[in-house]
C-alpha cells in the first residue's frame, strides 16, 4: 500500500509558563474521515474554545471550513497551553494545511473574534523576548499590541487587525480586508502625578531614614499614629530611587504585560505596588489554577512593595514573603506547572503603634489594654520583621513644622542616592552584589574596619541580648549605606551610631 501524501500546516507560537516563555510549534493536518476538529497537545479550556472562534472567523472572511477530520497539534505536548493567544497561530496552521503558508518563520500571536477581528492579548512582551533569544526575526501580533511588540529590538512586527489580513499574507487570493474599527472615544490619559518629598512637612528623621533605605536597598518599617504621613512618605520612595536600566525596564514591562496591562513604552520609574491589607497569600505572591499568575510582590519587582496597616495582613500572607525577601524570587508549585517569578523588591511597611492607634499620639487617648498591647506587639514581630533593617517611629509634626513646610526635594535626594549607588557599584564591581542590602555578613565583617569603641558597643549589645549576630550584620549594612551617602570610604563611628539609631536596636 502506498503512503498517502498529506499537507501539514505549521505555525510558531509561544506558551508562557510564569514569566518564562516556551516556543510552541502548531501543526494542522486534514485527514479522510468524518468531519471533526480536535486540538491536542495539553490545551486548556480557553485553547479548546478556539475551535468555535476559528470556524466563525473563517466564515467571516469567506473561506470554506475544511469538511474533513482536522487535527491541530501543539508541540511540545507536555507543556500546558493556556490563554487565547494561540487562536491566530492555529488559524495560520490550518491555512497551511489548505496549501497557504506565511512564507516566513514568524511567531504568530493573537485572539480571534467571531467576526474575524484580531484582539489584543496579554504577555506579548515576554513572549517576543523569548522569541528574540531563539532567533526569531518576524512576529505577527494584534494591532493593539503592536507598540508593545516593537519594544523588542531585532524583530519585524506586523500588526494585524483582521484574519483576512493574515490570510492575504499566507497567499489566500481575493479577500477584502475590512478597515480597522477605531474607537470613537479618545483614550483617557490622566496626567501622571509625581509625588515629591517637598510636600512632606517635618519628619526630617523619617526622610533621612528613607534616603538611607533607598541608597542601600534596605527594607523599612514605619510606626506612628494615623495621619502622621507614613503612607505619604512611602509613596515618595520611587521618586528618589535610581531610574531603571534598559534591562530592568524590560523586566518590569514584561511583568506588567503578563498581568494584562497595555504597554506602549518602557518604564523609567521603579514600580510601586500597595496591596490592601485584606489581600490573600495568593494575591500577594501569585498563584491560581492552571499556570500560576504573578502576585503583588512580582508587580513590585525592581521597585517598592508598600504594606500599609502591616499588622492587619493575614499571617499566612506575611509569612509568604520570607523566601522572596531572602532570595529575590518566589517559587510556586502547582499540579500543572512549577513557576518561578522574580520578586526583587524593597519592602516599606507602615503600622500604627497600637490597635487603636493613639499610643504615641499626644492628641489622643490610647484605649488599649495591656493584653491588647502585648498581642499587637506580637503581630508586629516574627521572622519577616527580623528581615527589616530600618525601624523608625514617627510623631505628629509640630505647628512650626507645618508653617515651615517641606525641607527636602525628591530631586536632591535622588541625586544623592544615585551617587551612593555608584560608590556601591564600584565597590562590588568584581562581586555578585548590587546594593549594600545584598551583601552577606561574612563580607561585611571581613571588610569593615571598626574602632575599639564601636566594637565594644557591638559586643555589649550581643552580651546584653538586644543585638543578635544577624542584627550585627544588618547594622553594618546600614552603616555602609550611611557612609556611601556621606562620601566616606568606610563606616565611621558616627555612621555606626546612626545605623544603631535607625535600626531600632538601641541599648536599654
Amino acid at each position: 500500500m502506498s503512503a498517502v501524501a498529506v499537507v501539514v500546516g505549521r505555525a510558531r507560537s509561544v506558551s508562557l509558563v510564569g514569566i518564562e516563555a516556551v516556543p510552541i510549534l502548531v501543526e494542522a493536518v486534514q485527514l479522510n474521515g468524518l468531519p471533526s476538529f480536535q486540538i491536542v497537545g495539553l490545551p486548556d479550556t480557553a485553547v479548546n474554545e478556539a475551535r468555535e472562534r476559528l470556524r466563525a472567523g473563517f466564515h467571516a472572511i469567506g473561506l470554506t471550513w475544511p469538511n474533513r477530520r482536522l487535527t491541530v497539534n501543539l508541540s511540545p505536548a507536555d507543556v500546558l497551553k493556556s490563554g487565547t493567544s494561540f487562536d491566530l497561530s492555529i488559524a495560520v496552521a490550518i491555512l497551511g494545511s489548505m496549501g497557504f503558508a506565511v512564507g516566513h518563520d514568524a511567531v504568530v500571536l493573537g485572539e480571534l473574534g467571531l467576526d474575524g477581528s484580531i484582539r489584543p492579548v496579554s504577555g506579548i512582551l515576554p513572549a517576543l523576548l523569548a522569541a528574540q533569544n531563539s532567533g526569531t526575526r518576524m512576529a505577527i501580533v494584534p494591532r493593539g499590541n503592536r507598540e508593545e511588540a516593537m519594544l523588542v529590538e531585532g524583530i519585524e512586527v506586523i500588526g494585524a487587525h483582521h484574519l483576512a489580513q493574515v490570510a492575504l499574507l499566507c497567499g489566500v487570493p481575493g479577500l477584502i480586508v475590512p478597515g480597522p474599527q477605531e474607537s470613537t472615544a479618545e483614550p483617557l490619559e490622566l496626567p501622571q502625578s509625581v509625588p515629591d518629598l517637598s510636600e512632606v512637612c517635618g519628619q526630617e528623621e523619617a526622610v533621612l531614614a528613607l534616603e538611607i533605605a533607598a541608597a542601600g536597598g534596605h527594607h523599612m518599617l514605619m510606626v506612628g499614629p494615623p495621619g502622621v504621613g507614613k503612607s505619604m512618605l512611602a509613596r515618595r520612595v520611587p521618586g528618589i530611587l535610581p531610574d531603571l536600566s534598559t534591562s530592568e525596564a524590560l523586566e518590569v514591562a514584561a511583568i506588567a504585560s503578563l498581568r494584562g496591562e497595555r504597554i506602549s513604552s518602557l518604564p523609567v520609574r521603579p514600580p510601586f505596588a500597595a496591596p490592601h491589607h485584606t489581600a490573600s497569600s495568593v494575591a500577594m505572591v501569585g498563584g491560581g489554577s492552571g499556570i500560576p499568575r504573578p502576585g503583588a510582590i512580582t508587580a513590585a519587582h525592581r521597585g517598592v512593595l508598600f504594606l500599609d496597616e502591616y499588622p492587619e495582613f493575614a499571617a499566612r500572607a506575611i509569612q509568604a514573603l520570607r523566601q522572596p525577601l531572602e532570595d529575590g524570587f518566589i517559587d510556586l508549585a502547582r499540579s500543572k506547572a512549577n513557576v518561578r517569578f522574580p520578586a526583587r523588591f524593597q519592602l516599606i511597611a507602615a503600622a500604627n503603634p497600637c490597635r487603636c492607634g493613639h499610643r504615641l499620639d499626644p492628641g489622643g487617648t490610647c484605649t488599649c489594654t495591656s493584653r491588647d498591647l502585648r498581642l499587637y506587639e506580637v503581630s508586629l514581630g516574627g521572622p519577616v520583621r527580623d528581615r527589616i533593617d530600618i525601624h523608625i517611629t514617627l510623631r505628629r509634626p509640630s505647628k512650626a513644622d507645618l508653617r515651615r513646610g517641606g525641607t527636602f526635594t525628591s530631586a536632591a535626594l535622588k541625586a544623592e542616592v544615585a551617587e551612593a549607588r555608584e560608590r556601591q557599584a564600584r565597590r562590588f564591581a568584581s562581586l555578585p552584589y548590587e546594593r549594600n542590602a545584598d551583601v552577606p555578613g561574612s563580607w561585611l565583617r571581613r571588610n569593615t574596619q571598626l574602632t575599639n569603641a564601636t566594637m565594644s558597643r557591638f559586643e555589649e549589645g550581643i552580651m546584653r541580648g538586644y543585638l543578635s549576630l544577624r542584627g550585627y550584620d544588618r547594622i553594618l549594612r546600614l552603616a555602609w549605606s550611611i557612609a556611601d551617602l556621606a562620601g566616606h570610604d568606610g563606616p565611621s563611628e558616627d555612621d555606626v551610631a546612626m545605623a544603631f539609631m535607625i535600626s531600632g536596636r538601641m541599648e536599654e
